[in-house]
């Protein structure tokens, strides 16, 4: 009986060390926490800049659903960036997630105070003046393909349905006068299949 009697004074002085210890707090405890503190700070404003981002995305997107006037040219860009086509089965699907910056870069040119107000220069300052009063055919062909080599996300979009949302554009616009007819739009797109080779 006394030797068990000791075993447990032992082991509660040995939990009263632990006790004691546990209060001690050394450098290499203080520097984890800081840099846990920084890490989490650091994410902490990513996703406050993130969100800010976004907003300003989706608001610039209400402004040109509010702005496009022409049905066709919705309707185009909901074919050609939400509809894709697996090529091997010839099965459309919907895509969970849309390109933003594609769909806002290829109207851009056309609401350059727009794009500054939304703060979204940023995004295509890079390869496109956004001041442009006239816009020809052949610039905005090249800044198209500037703002693909940089922001395509990989996901195969319809050839023809790019085209047509391109001509759809270029008239809207008034990047071409002529009237928009169904020999404009054939002749529109293999113009747009030869310059955007």
């Amino acid at each position: 009986m006394p030797n068990e009697t000791s075993w447990i004074i032992d082991w509660v002085d040995a939990g009263e060390w632990v006790r004691k210890d546990s209060n001690k707090v050394n450098e290499q405890d203080v520097r984890r926490a800081q840099a846990d503190w920084a890490k989490s700070k650091k994410v902490q404003d990513q996703i406050k800049k993130q969100k800010s981002e976004n907003n300003n995305i989706a608001n610039f997107l209400a402004f040109l659903l509010k702005t496009i006037k022409n049905e066709q040219i919705i309707s185009s860009v909901y074919s050609t960036f939400f509809k894709v086509t697996d090529s091997k089965t010839n099965i459309s699907y919907l895509r969970k997630s849309m390109n933003n910056i594609v769909i806002i870069g290829f109207f851009a040119p056309f609401f350059p105070k727009e794009l500054e107000k939304f703060w979204l220069t940023s995004y295509f300052q890079d390869f496109c003046k956004l001041d442009w009063e006239l816009l020809s055919f052949g610039e905005y062909i090249i800044y198209i393909k500037k703002l693909s080599s940089k922001y395509h996300d990989n996901v195969p979009i319809n050839q023809w349905q790019l085209l047509d949302l391109l001509a759809l554009i270029i008239w809207e616009f008034g990047i071409s006068k002529e009237a928009l007819t169904e020999d404009w739009r054939k002749k529109i797109k293999n113009d747009l299949m030869k310059k955007l080779k």
